[in-house]
């Protein structure tokens, strides 16, 4: 079976009406980022949003079995292992989908700094849900909402289009408390049979991420550093900010390092 010659590419994708639950307009967001991505950000203008695939989590965008399996039964009368068949369409859409996580809470999260330190990851851009979106470049099609957390084992009946997945993960994942944007820019390579290859074809010919503009001065609320990170780098962030006309942006030490004795 050829991508070319599927006429039930509905049946795989059924496209459900479907939109992530949203956040309080207030509600803050914190992005944990190393410092050269704090530059670039500055120096570009743009937000890195990454390919799905490359996620930690194995289970992006996977659809839960019962719901795979329904799917699957919707085109079982065309291709002759329909499990398989549907799975290497949702496998391979996780190559052309690209993702910006953030972190929803009301203060540093002790827990976040711990994992993202480990990656180098010693700055936090703090902003609000309404400002995150009015900074993003409104060209581009992106649907953003909070992450929900699921038993996959119990097979949820989850509703499914071509994003939707990418907002559900397993409870186990239930701390990092997550909003993303996501853009989905899939589209089957016509003519191309639906193998062992489709998969790897569909990530060849997909990008490892993509910039998207974004209004730096409406995005960045205020910058928090890392517990662990010098004062040194709480005054190059200042400087870094002033150089790019953000002098009015608040820099803070991480308030973990509060001495309750003094």
């Amino acid at each position: 079976m050829r991508t070319g010659d599927f006429a039930g590419m509905n049946n795989i994708f059924p496209n459900e009406e479907w939109e992530p639950a949203q956040p309080a307009s207030d509600t803050e967001l914190w992005r944990y980022i190393d410092f050269t991505q704090f530059v670039s950000i500055l120096e570009n203008d743009a937000l890195w949003f990454s390919r799905a695939a490359g996620f930690f989590d194995s289970y992006e965008g996977a659809l839960p079995p019962g719901k795979l399996r329904k799917i699957a039964k919707g085109v079982s009368d065309r291709v002759s292992d329909p499990e398989n068949f549907v799975r290497a369409f949702y496998d391979a859409l996780r190559y052309s989908t690209y993702i910006s996580c953030w972190h929803e809470a009301s203060e540093e999260t002790a827990s976040m700094w711990q994992v993202y330190q480990q990656k180098g990851k010693e700055v936090a851009i703090k902003t609000t849900a309404s400002q995150f979106l009015s900074a993003l470049d409104s060209n581009y099609d992106i649907v953003s909402g909070q992450v929900e957390y699921i038993d996959y084992s119990n097979s949820p009946d989850i509703t499914v289009n071509r994003i939707s997945p990418f907002f559900f993960k397993r409870e186990s994942f239930e701390p990092e408390s997550e909003f993303r944007a996501v853009i989905s820019n899939f589209e089957p390579p016509d003519g191309t049979p639906v193998n062992e290859n489709f998969v790897d074809k569909v990530a060849r010919e997909s990008s490892p991420g993509k910039a998207v503009t974004v209004e730096s001065s409406a995005l960045i609320q205020e910058v928090y550093v890392s517990p662990v990170a010098g004062g040194w780098l709480e005054a190059l962030i200042g400087d870094v900010l002033d150089t790019y006309g953000l002098e009015s942006v608040p820099v803070h030490p991480s308030s973990l390092n509060k001495d309750p004795f003094k």
